[in-house]
Order: structure tokens, then C-alpha cells, then sequence
């Protein structure tokens, strides 16, 4: 489904559409901004998860050290340059943004976790990914925002994609 026709109560928001909304210029930014908005004007209520805060903050301090320091095996120079995460502003003002706006983030219980891993095998998930499913199943949310293709294996999610 088009995340611009989404006219649904509630949405589980995926690490990428902060990521697109965040963006100088994607091709994204603007629905993504868009469906951030709705949230933070209470005209949906929006859920992420605390898997979903650290993929953000991960991507959003990759693309920052490369930026910075060019095509480089970022890992091992933050490894050897720890010093850098300190210096990446984007990264936490990325993680502002989202503590400052209307979004739930949903507690990562044992529960979450015992659905994750019986999610990951039954829809053939990556961890991170059937955390959110299982975060959804858990809090009852129907609803995904994300462009990501693999949610579209769950059979109890329907998908939004910008």
C-alpha cells in the first residue's frame, strides 16, 4: 500500500522512513516528513521501538563518518578513532528528533523477544526485523510504515511504503 493514501488509526514507523525524513535529499523525504507530521499532530498515533531508535542512530552515524572521512570501513575506524561517535551531531540530533516528537517507543520485553525469534524462522526475518513484527503483534498495531519488502511476509501486518 502508498503510504500517502494512509488513512489508518495507527502505524508502526520503520528505521528508513525517519532515516528518508531526515535526508537532505531523498526522493522519500517529503511522505516520510509528511507521515511524521500526522503523527506529531496527533492525527495518527505513531509506535517505533528501541531496535528502531539504535538502527537509526547506527545508519544515521555511518553516513555521517563517510561523509567526513570518505569510503572507508567505518567500524574499524571508529574502533580505532572513538572519539568520532562524539563528534557526529547528526547522529543525535537524529535521536532528538524522535524523543522529542508524539512517537511511541514500545518496551523490548521478553515477550517481544520470544515472538522475534519465532518470527525470524517462520517469515525468514533478520533479528532486528522480526522485532518490530513481534513489537506489533505484541501492542496489537496493524499497521507498518516502511520500505522494506520483507514485511510484506507477515501475515498479520499490512505494509506502507513512500
Amino acid at each position: 500500500m502508498n503510504l500517502t493514501e494512509f488513512a489508518e488509526p495507527e502505524v508502526f514507523v520503520d528505521t528508513n522512513i525517519f532515516v528518508y525524513a531526515l535526508a537532505k535529499n531523498h526522493r522519500y523525504k517529503h511522505i516520510c516528513k509528511e507521515i511524521l507530521s500526522k503523527i506529531n499532530d496527533g492525527e495518527i498515533i505513531g509506535f517505533t521501538s528501541s531496535t528502531v531508535i539504535n538502527e537509526l542512530f547506527h545508519a544515521t552515524l555511518i553516513g555521517e563518518v563517510k561523509k567526513k572521512y570518505g569510503d572507508i570501513d567505518v567500524i574499524h575506524f571508529i574502533k580505532e578513532h572513538p572519539e568520532v561517535i562524539s563528534e557526529c551531531s547528526l547522529a543525535y540530533s537524529a535521536l532528538d528528533d524522535v524523543f522529542d516528537s508524539t512517537v511511541v517507543i514500545l518496551p523490548l520485553t521478553l515477550e517481544v523477544l520470544q515472538y522475534a525469534k519465532t518470527f525470524s524462522k517462520k517469515y525468514n526475518l533478520l533479528f532486528s526485523d522480526a522485532i518490530h513484527a513481534a513489537s506489533c503483534k505484541v501492542y496489537r498495531i496493524r499497521n507498518i510504515a516502511t520500505n522494506d519488502s520483507d514485511f510484506d511476509r507477515v501475515d498479520f501486518l499490512k505494509t506502507w511504503r513512500p
